[in-house]
């Protein structure tokens, strides 16, 4: 369930993982998670994981607000599907999704989980022959942790103490609003920009693979013509001096001030500390690459 809504990843090509190689660390450095591309060519991005054993391939998306596995998935794990969990998408659409409690992310070796995941079946609003994606992961399973979404690196790293730390020096912190709908389930992450006439509050989301989103309310407060249906060049800055530059699309609908998606983040590595509300930025072609060798996942 999500604030952005599951709307924006029903187009999109999943990449299937391959062998399961992942990246290890020593117990006291960052978790460096591979990330993978998917092959249509909009950043989007797919991780590995196991939940009761099983193997799945999963959409990493700061978006998705509650993670849900599929049906056939839930199932192959032991989950009987119950209840109701409600969410909207980003344009005002109401969706609704099963629930299952008490699920764990095991990922290379540690183990993430929330109290309440989702089951929804993405596959079946993707074109025929398409690889089979399992559900999708986002922040609810890391709520204790910190951790830095690398889309250039095509890394998701779980910080230590002494790593954020070293982020955070490098980096320009950015206020961030928690967004908990579902019944408090979902977690999605807003964040600060300045206005004319007040602060405006837009999500962070690597789950929208096209132009920003920017709410009809705001456009003109943002110098972009109100009417045009076409992405538009858009430049605005996020609180802290951080720019965001790109196009952008209007939309009457939009239940939120705006969606900055991942033709932002290739550019800019964001840092959370999901525990204590706070966030980072800083340009991904300035941040060194974490330490870590192979190893394969028996």
């Amino acid at each position: 369930m999500t604030s952005r809504g599951l709307i924006l990843l029903l187009f999109f090509l999943i990449l299937p993982t391959a062998a399961s190689v992942y990246a290890a660390t020593p117990a006291n450095a960052p978790l460096v998670i591979q990330l993978i591309p998917h092959p249509g060519g909009t950043l989007m991005m797919t991780m590995h994981a196991k939940v009761n054993g099983h193997e799945g391939n999963f959409v990493f998306d700061t978006g998705a607000g509650v993670s849900y596995v599929s049906p056939e998935f839930a199932e192959s794990v032991g989950c009987k599907p119950w209840g109701k969990l409600t969410g909207y998408t980003l344009v005002g659409q109401r969706l609704d999704m099963q629930r299952c409690d008490g699920l764990s992310f095991d990922v290379q070796g540690q183990r993430f989980g929330a109290s309440t995941s989702g089951v929804f079946d993405l596959m079946k609003f993707m074109p025929p022959n398409v690889p089979k994606v399992d559900g999708s992961i986002g922040l609810d399973i890391f709520e204790r942790h910190a951790l830095t979404v690398s889309l250039a690196n095509k890394q998701l790293i779980v910080e230590t103490p002494t790593s954020l730390a070293a982020r955070a020096k490098r980096a320009k912190e950015v206020p961030i609003r928690f967004v908990r709908e579902a019944g408090g389930a979902a977690l999605t992450i807003f964040v600060a920009v300045p206005t004319t006439a007040g602060t405006a509050w837009m999500e962070i989301d690597c789950g929208n693979g096209g132009a920003n989103v920017i709410g009809k309310h705001l456009a003109e407060l943002m110098k972009l013509d109100p009417n045009k249906k076409e992405p538009q060049p858009a430049h605005f800055t996020i609180v802290g001096g951080v720019p965001v530059e790109g196009m952008a699309r209007v939309n009457d609908s939009l239940i939120m001030d705006g969606n900055i998606g991942t033709r932002f983040l290739i550019d800019w590595d964001l840092t959370l500390d999901l525990s204590k509300g706070r966030a980072w930025l800083a340009p991904a072609k300035d941040q060194p690459q974490p330490q870590e060798r192979s190893r394969r996942d028996g």
